[in-house]
């Protein structure tokens, strides 16, 4: 791999660019289902109430896998997982699309479906979050790093486009059948043919897997560094990004609006967080990158709270972008950070962890938010509480994570 990493621009580097392609195309079929089905489930099913629940049935297995997910990405070859949880996923995709136009696509069948994609997907995730270090290089983690995640984000905002667009003029099979087909375009970029990377050592040591895992948890828990970077992750999303991704259904449904609107919310969002890996791809890493990281993340936690008192549909989406914008500065630098300090037989443990706080606490925030809409409370009043509590976290952790504040 060491002909790989030699690469010093992305542009030449083809397997990285095949893993970007995969990504793109599973994003935008993964934005465009992520909206169809909330959408599906308040327009035909007619139950506001359930949105968060599809919504956990697809992290919660997601995030209890993706510790395994990480230990398995360190054992077998990280192409053949992603080449094969990608496949699973799109024949997931395709069934969800057949029951719709059959009309037995209830809830029962549309709980079981979203469940297996979570889990599928915990093996996706940190089988790339740990293969693009190896592909690129430490010294272009952070290029590499804005570009993937960039272009996701990026995809996070077309895909919604498409999906309203299809919605309006069409019906949910089609829409659902258009984001299979997108997803299983990624399957051939990631080929493992393509790709190319080597076999891990321990490919086929499976009993020491638990070992692994506490192996990762200790290695994190002795640096100050990488367990403030995923104390710092986890705040950004459970009082900031998944609180505001269940609001957007909720907050349309609440102003009567249709499936376009719920869409340019979404698109809002996504418009912040991909110009926000413009700028991280863009600059170089700071000598105060750790300070910059938690005074952003601060930032983000107040302009959630703006977010949280407005009722105007172009303002929600305006607001939207901002907070975006700065979770993901946020976020990259975070993971980039966390990926320097990191070494290589040990990026999947530790992506993994960190991806459990990336995601983990998504599906805590969908339940909680639900459980506090549902039984009187306004969604503005409750997303306004949580903000609340982030800054007071985010504050918190200004002072106490003096090894973080120092960071370069």
């Amino acid at each position: 791999m060491s002909e790989i990493q030699d690469y010093g621009r992305l542009r030449d580097n083809k397997p990285f660019i095949f893993v970007w392609l995969a990504g793109i195309c599973a994003m935008l079929g993964f934005a465009m289902l992520f909206l169809t089905t909330s959408w599906y489930v308040i327009d035909e099913l007619e139950r506001p109430a359930l949105v968060g629940l599809v919504l956990v049935m697809i992290t919660v297995p997601r995030v209890i896998m993706m510790v395994f997910g990480g230990v398995v990405a360190d054992r077998i070859k990280k192409s053949k997982i992603m080449f094969t949880t990608n496949l699973l996923q799109t024949l997931l995709i395709s069934t969800m699309a057949y029951l719709v136009t059959q009309d037995q696509l209830g809830v029962a069948a549309l709980v079981i479906i979203t469940f297996l994609f979570g889990f599928f997907d915990a093996f996706f995730y940190p089988a790339v979050t740990a293969l693009i270090p190896i592909l690129v290089g430490r010294e272009n983690i952070q290029r590499a790093n804005s570009l993937f995640h960039g272009s996701i984000e990026l995809m996070f905002m077309f895909g919604p486009v498409i999906a309203g667009i299809l919605l309006t003029v069409s019906t949910f099979g089609t829409t659902m059948t258009v984001a299979a087909i997108f997803v299983s375009l990624s399957v051939i970029f990631v080929h493992p043919r393509l790709i190319q990377d080597e076999k891990p050592k321990q490919e086929t040591e499976f009993s020491k897997i638990k070992d692994d895992f506490v192996l990762g948890m200790r290695y994190i828990k002795q640096s100050p560094i990488i367990s403030s970077g995923i104390i710092t992750i986890s705040l950004v999303n459970l009082f900031v990004i998944g609180p505001i991704i269940i609001s957007f259904p909720l907050i349309v449904d609440a102003l009567d609006g249709t499936a376009f609107h719920l869409s340019l919310l979404e698109v809002g969002l996504s418009v912040g967080t991909f110009t926000g890996s413009i700028i991280v791809y863009k600059i170089s890493a700071h000598k105060r990158r750790g300070r910059i990281i938690v005074l952003t993340l601060i930032a983000t936690m107040i302009g959630f709270f703006v977010y949280s008192r407005m009722e105007i549909l172009p303002a929600l989406m305006v607001l939207a972008a901002v907070v975006g914008f700065a979770a993901m500065i946020v976020y990259l630098q975070m993971l980039t950070v966390i990926q320097e300090h990191t070494p290589h037989d040990r990026q999947g443990r530790v992506m993994s962890i960190a991806t459990v706080a990336s995601e983990g606490f998504a599906p805590v925030a969908f339940a909680v938010v639900s459980l506090f809409v549902g039984i009187g409370l306004t969604i503005h009043d409750v997303l306004a509480w949580t903000a609340a509590i982030g800054i007071i976290c985010s504050i918190w952790l200004a002072f106490k994570a003096k090894a973080l504040m120092q960071a370069q």
